[in-house]
């Protein structure tokens, strides 16, 4: 059953009939053991009365308190030598002769309460059908009970309207939600919320908030990259414009060449924008796992020591220790090449780049610097920026080397800065938190 207001309704309405069911096998219960005190005594009285008769005067059906009634009363009277004398009604199977004082039998017709009394050589015994008692406290049990029937058709209906009323505020946020229109992130007001129901209307407010920063990021994305490939196609068309109406080979030669550089700043353009959508937070499901992070910083320098060769840059690792974090290590080994690629691309031929990790108890940090001419303290900030270039660079780039670094720094909850190499450069250090301090301090939350 999906619907929860029926689910309810009809567990209210179990609730209801099991009580009503309850009470009337309670007053069934009380009942009969009223109707069976009564009768016995109504018994025992009548056979008192019948101690002193003379039942040579009286026809059996005029016995005195024998008349004719829905209780079916039967008087039997023996003499001394076994004789039955008087019975005051027919049945198939009666009780024969019992013992004196009170006692119940069964026979086919069912079980009969017996009431004996001996006087003057005659046995008086006075016999009831148990059944004659049940009808009885039965009878009475529905006269108790029958109040409760409209009792508990308004606790029902009353049932029905508190939940109606509970879950009206659930009804509210979905005819909410199924009304807006597909770009609407405003937050689900939580006026007259139940508690019960308001971490629900909060969590669901946390989720439209990410959404809402996943979409404003998303088309941030498409407007950058737009932005930043109309100029590398407006310069491709030029270059082919300007190839189309070249005459001489030396002019052909040129215009291609121009041309190839820039397809090939394009194509890194693009692998850069790819790369960075890959990395997006909201693109990624956080699965990270123990890595060394001395195996991604060798593989890194491998993926850039063609480049570093070609401008003469010495990249100097130092033996590294083996050194474990929880990342992804595919993420990391990008994170690290780019700023190897951007340190290589700015600092001057023959140069220096240097490597070092400094592990400690609560992190491990990783630190790359060069020997280039830095970057001015009030421009460091907006380097992490996506398509951001310190004004008067005359290098190609494309501005997202370092953003993509930020941002897979950020997925792994690790600190990346900027700061002044004790060559003389850039700095550029990221700070992992340890597995070990990350649970300690989930666990002081806690």
């Amino acid at each position: 059953m999906k619907s929860l207001r029926i689910r309810l309704i009809l567990l209210f309405g179990v609730a209801i009939v099991a009580a009503a069911i309850l009470q009337f096998t309670t007053s069934f219960q009380a009942a009969m053991n009223e109707a069976n005190k009564l009768f016995d005594y109504h018994m025992q009285q009548m056979a008192l009365t019948l101690l002193d008769s003379d039942f040579s005067q009286f026809e059996s059906h005029t016995l005195p308190g024998i008349e004719r009634n829905k209780f079916d009363f039967v008087v039997q009277i023996w003499t001394e030598d076994g004789a039955r004398v008087v019975e005051s009604r027919s049945y198939l199977f009666l009780p024969s002769k019992a013992v004196l004082g009170y006692s119940t039998v069964t026979l086919k017709n069912g079980g009969w309460r017996i009431y004996a009394v001996q006087s003057h050589k005659r046995v008086i015994q006075i016999a009831q059908k148990l059944s004659a008692r049940r009808d009885r406290a039965i009878s009475l049990a529905l006269s108790a009970l029958w109040p409760v029937v409209p009792v508990s058709l308004l606790l029902f209906f009353a049932a029905w309207w508190v939940v109606t009323s509970a879950l009206a505020p659930l009804n509210r946020i979905g005819l909410d939600l199924a009304n807006r229109s597909a770009d609407s992130v405003d937050p689900v007001s939580d006026q007259g919320i139940p508690q019960e129901v308001l971490l629900l209307v909060r969590e669901l407010n946390s989720l439209l908030i990410r959404n809402t920063q996943a979409l404003q990021s998303q088309q941030r994305f498409v407007a950058d990259a737009a932005h930043e490939l109309r100029s590398p196609i407006t310069a491709l068309k030029l270059q082919v414009q300007t190839l189309a109406r070249s005459r001489d080979a030396v002019a052909v030669d040129l215009s291609i060449g121009r041309l190839l550089g820039g397809v090939d700043r394009a194509s890194r353009l693009v692998e850069q924008l790819l790369a960075l959508a890959r990395q997006d937070p909201a693109s990624q499901n956080n699965v990270l796992a123990r890595i060394s992070l001395s195996n991604c910083v060798e593989q890194a320098i491998a993926d850039v020591d063609a480049f570093a060769q070609s401008r003469r840059i010495q990249v100097q690792n130092e033996v590294l220790p083996q050194v474990y974090v929880q990342g992804d290590k595919e993420s990391l080994r990008v994170m690290i090449r780019n700023i190897l690629d951007n340190a290589i691309r700015y600092i001057p031929e023959c140069g220096q780049i240097q490597l070092h990790v400094r592990a400690e108890k609560m992190t491990t940090a990783l630190c790359i610097q060069d020997s280039g001419a830095g970057i001015p303290l009030q421009e460091r900030d907006r380097l992490f920026d996506r398509f951001y270039r310190i004004p008067g660079t005359s290098q190609s780039g494309s501005g997202l080397g370092l953003a993509i670094a930020k941002t897979i720094a950020d997925r792994h909850k690790a600190v990346i800065s900027l700061d002044t190499a004790v060559l003389g450069g850039l700095a550029v250090s990221i700070v992992f938190p340890n597995q070990r301090s990350v649970a300690e301090l989930n666990e002081a939350k806690c």
